[in-house]
């Protein structure tokens, strides 16, 4: 049973234990104060020592010791709230992780986790863009509700106002010891956690270019590391938020066009979705993202092998935050705090991956930039052998909420996410989403072309204003979304369903989508549609930021 006190969830059975330590402790007391201790064999004494400290430590948070045979003060604390341990990692697709049956051997201590706790397939970001994601996920909002839009800094977006709860602000007012380590990119949303800019440390790496991405990795791995192996009394939440794959990004800036490319290992196939059949049956905005995102423009005319290239890279950087992520798992296993931690995994969003001859992200919202990673492991987790398929998660929303709950904190009205607890305790999933949605509006203001994603339980529908253009793919029969239904007149009754379904969310979130503005250039629609077919500079050359 468990009984709430001050909004904190206590064990019954463990005041109990402080009840009967208390009778121990005043004993010995006693003893050590008056002649009966002389009376005494010597080993009743030890006996009644050996009780004091094995309940104290099995049972109690804090206790003060023993200083010589002289007891000087008591505090007892129960240790009933968890604490927490998220790993995020930029651009991290759940194609290159273990867990998810696709790619072995990126992502070893991920996997490890993973097969002690519980993964989940669905699980959508509300924006495939960094900072619209990290302000919406540590605020537990959408983007459209934060009014962070966009990468770009002040004034274009505004700093999360002070009023709105976020993660770090609910868990510190509630005794907890909020800690984040590495990349921020939040306009504001992190407040409430103690932050510590990393040191970049610089390296050389013989097969893959490394930029400043990696060296920042190496300071935030060493701070968490630091932290997690002497952490603090009180409970606490610690982020660990890596930067890599990101890095993946300066490779393609490194290998622009057609020149040959270093490495010449054993190079990855090409995804089963690698080529796109059929780009006038694409949205405008997707047919031409060689015009509006540098990375695409310099990838447009790469050859089949630089693709595979691409892969072995995001790979390899890959493998390379996991290395630090098995030191911060390490640290965190080397105290006793390590068995009262709930770790999470995440990323802020996906990556292109080669799929429909995409590389990072941009604009599109395919399942490679939009279902990431989403893992939680510890105490009070109940295992599940396969990952959780049978309905839909956002953890943008979701995060908060359930962390909450397995923290016996009350979740902020505001909050329209979902509690997730119920599944990884074991339990029956009573709520959950009809449907989740993904956003999308600019990355630096050059081109605007705003967009929507509604993933329903077997169908994905995507709308775009520029040209009201819109996908529909069975995502049962269609995983790797090659075949837009959109315009199938059998699937008009679907099609329409999942309008509707856009519809019921702009209503209930107050979503502004159809009164924004599309911003565009007529230099960047001019050649024939798809990336193959590419000319001319990215729209960034020659049209200033909005």
């Amino acid at each position: 049973m468990i009984d709430k006190i001050n909004g904190a969830s206590v064990a019954s059975s463990e005041s109990g234990w402080c009840t009967v330590c208390f009778i121990f402790v005043e004993i010995a007391f006693i003893i050590v104060q008056t002649d009966i201790s002389f009376s005494l064999p010597p080993f009743f004494f030890l006996f009644l020592l050996q009780i004091n400290f094995t309940l104290f430590y099995r049972n109690m948070k804090t206790f003060y010791p023993f200083m010589g045979l002289a007891f000087c003060g008591v505090a007892v604390q129960a240790q009933e709230k968890p604490n927490f341990l998220i790993i995020q990692c930029d651009h991290l697709t759940q194609r290159v992780v273990g867990a998810y049956g696709h790619t072995k051997g990126c992502t070893d201590p991920i996997d490890e986790v993973a097969s002690r706790g519980v993964v989940f397939s669905n699980a959508y970001v509300g924006c495939p863009l960094s900072q619209p994601s990290r302000a919406a996920l540590w605020s537990g909002l959408m983007p459209h509700q934060t009014n962070v839009r966009s990468n770009s800094a002040e004034p274009t977006n505004q700093p999360l106002p002070s009023h709105v709860p976020t993660l770090g602000s609910v868990f510190s007012e509630n005794g907890y010891d909020a800690v984040h380590f590495g990349k921020t990119h939040d306009m504001g949303a992190l407040r409430g956690f103690k932050h510590k800019e990393p040191v970049a440390k610089p390296f050389t790496d013989p097969e893959f270019p490394v930029n400043n991405d990696s060296f920042l990795d190496v300071g935030t791995c060493e701070d968490a590391v630091a932290y997690l192996s002497n952490p603090p009394q009180q409970p606490f939440i610690c982020v660990a938020d890596f930067q890599n794959p990101h890095n993946i990004c300066g490779f393609v800036g490194a290998n622009e066009g057609k020149q040959a490319l270093s490495f010449k290992g054993e190079l990855p196939p090409l995804p089963d979705n690698f080529d796109v059949e059929d780009w006038s049956n694409v949205p405008v905005p997707v047919q031409y993202i060689c015009c509006t995102h540098r990375r695409m423009t310099q990838a447009s005319h790469w050859t089949d092998e630089q693709y595979r290239q691409y892969i072995a890279a995001f790979q390899h950087y890959t493998k390379m935050v996991s290395k630090q992520i098995t030191q911060v798992l390490d640290a965190l296993y080397s105290t006793p705090a390590g068995k009262n931690t709930i770790i999470v995994f995440m990323a802020d969003h996906g990556d292109g991956m080669a799929s429909h001859r995409m590389v990072t992200k941009h604009i599109s919202f395919y399942d490679e930039m939009t279902n990431i990673p989403f893992i939680f492991a510890g105490p009070g987790i109940k295992q599940q052998k396969k990952p959780v398929d049978q309905f839909l998660t956002q953890p943008t929303i979701d995060l908060l909420p359930t962390l909450c709950d397995l923290a016996g904190i009350a979740t902020p009205t505001d909050k329209a996410g979902i509690s997730l607890a119920p599944t990884l305790k074991g339990d029956k999933q009573e709520k959950t989403h009809p449907y989740v949605v993904s956003e999308w509006h600019t990355e630096y203001g050059y081109i605007t072309t705003p967009g929507r994603m509604v993933r329903g339980p077997r169908y994905k529908y995507t709308h775009y204003l520029e040209g009201n253009g819109e996908e529909l793919y069975d995502m049962k029969k269609d995983p790797g979304e090659k075949v837009n239904l959109a315009k199938n007149p059998k699937y008009a009754k679907i099609l329409a369903e999942h309008r509707a379904m856009l519809d019921d969310y702009i209503v209930r979130s107050k979503d502004d989508y159809r009164s924004l503005k599309v911003d565009t250039d007529a230099r960047s629609r001019q050649h024939a549609p798809g990336y193959p077919h590419h000319e001319g500079p990215c729209v960034r050359e020659y049209r200033p930021r909005k």
